[in-house]
């Protein structure tokens, strides 16, 4: 009798079906993980900047303090809240999707580990009913032909083979499902944690906006007072750009002359503008793929002041214009060069103290409020080294940073690194 055998069912499209689940999940993985390193670096470093503010907020709260400069450090305290908020909050969204998304993998899991099961339940039962697995030194020598024997043979074999293997499928699947659900629950637990953290933040917060409308009370109330110093540091940003752009305007015209008379000496014709020598090209095209990288100019310090016109946050019109940023910073603090470069010059004015240009080919950087001066014109000067001390006035040292692309004003902060 020739007994027909029946292919074995090895449910190949399942098991792609699985790889392609596992291999969805890595790659969802990877780019949640990303994203998630991401948001944790940014939360680190909104929380230092948080305790560096406190720090030197706490260092300069004494009655002598001016209230404008206590609003401006409590104005960016309360900025640097908000993103930390945003960061929280970004990171429980993340977690929600990653949530979400993690419970339908375990969801297809556990569907296919329930139909390898029902899959491995019939290869068994077809197994007893044909008898193959009983007895199969009988079922092979039963074979009719020398070439049915090989086949038999070949069949035992692979069925031992695809049994071992749907065992082996099934046992890592049910793992991988474990693993999954652990790390589901992990999640979970860190949601809830990032959530109670955000509820947290947002209590500080209104603490915080209740100290700034206190200090806005109280400003209003001597609004006279108020405008008066408004106006003065308004007139002392005029007075500093007059003098920066005035020895920024005599450095381009010498640059242009001795490009001029060396062109001349050359037999060539003099090109109009500014012309820079190789190594200023390299300077500035350094200095340029640096946007966003480059140092600040103290050790430790935020931001209590933003670059341009601004009417102030807490008082309606009233407005600052500042062509630079200025930094709040302990007594004492050295004031660094951001890049390498050739001091231009250093000037002194009542209101700003002193202040040094830096050339970095094309481009200028200007440090103002310094307590003196420790370089020299023409001096060759290295990224990082001091410049000279910063300047305190009633409790509050800061830094006034510029940086301009010849006779053109940009924004320090989008040229410093996060």
């Amino acid at each position: 009798m020739h007994l027909q055998l029946k292919p074995l069912s090895i449910s190949s499209l399942r098991i792609l079906a699985i790889i392609g689940i596992a291999l969805f999940s890595m790659q969802l993985s990877w780019a949640q993980n990303t994203k998630k390193t991401q948001l944790q670096n940014q939360y680190k470093q909104i929380q230092d900047e948080i305790k560096k503010i406190e720090s030197l907020i706490a260092t300069t709260q004494t009655e002598k303090t001016n209230s404008l400069n206590q609003l401006q450090a409590i104005d960016s305290k309360i900025r640097s809240r908000l993103n930390l908020i945003d960061n929280i909050h970004s990171q429980i969204e993340l977690l929600k999707q990653n949530l979400i998304e993690k419970q339908n993998v375990i969801n297809a899991l556990e569907k296919d580990i329930e139909r390898l099961k029902e899959d491995y339940a019939k290869m068994i039962q077809n197994t007893y009913k044909t008898k193959y697995s009983t007895n199969p030194i009988n079922f092979l020598f039963s074979a009719e032909s020398f070439n049915q024997a090989i086949q038999r043979f070949t069949y035992l074999r692979t069925y031992a083979k695809t049994r071992e293997n749907q065992s082996k499928l099934i046992k890592q699947t049910i793992e991988d499902l474990n693993v999954k659900v652990q790390k589901l629950e992990e999640e979970k637990a860190e949601k809830e944690a990032f959530f109670n953290e955000e509820v947290k933040e947002r209590s500080i917060l209104e603490n915080e906006r209740s100290q700034k409308n206190q200090l806005v009370s109280k400003l209003q109330g001597d609004e006279a007072n108020f405008k008066k110093q408004i106006d003065a540091k308004n007139k002392a940003a005029k007075d500093l750009n007059k003098q920066i752009q005035k020895i920024i305007e005599d450095e381009i015209k010498l640059a242009t002359e001795k490009a001029k008379q060396a062109a001349i000496a050359k037999g060539e014709k003099p090109v109009a503008g500014l012309v820079l020598t190789p190594a200023e090209k390299q300077l500035s095209n350094d200095f340029i793929n640096n946007l966003g990288k480059l140092p600040w100019p103290v050790s430790k310090g935020f931001i209590i002041s933003k670059f341009g016109k601004h009417e102030h946050e807490s008082l309606k019109n009233v407005f600052t214009n500042n062509n630079g940023i200025d930094i709040k910073t302990e007594a004492g603090t050295a004031v660094r060069a951001v890049f390498n470069g050739t001091v231009v010059n250093s000037f002194y004015l009542p209101a700003t103290q002193n202040s040094v240009i830096v050339k970095h080919g094309e481009y200028f950087s200007v440090y103002s409020n310094l307590k003196n001066v420790s370089v020299k014109a023409g001096e060759k000067i290295a990224t990082k080294q001091s410049l000279g001390l910063a300047y305190t006035q009633d409790d509050l040292t800061k830094v006034h940073l510029e940086i301009w692309k010849g006779m053109e004003k940009t924004n320090p902060e989008l040229w410093l690194s996060k």
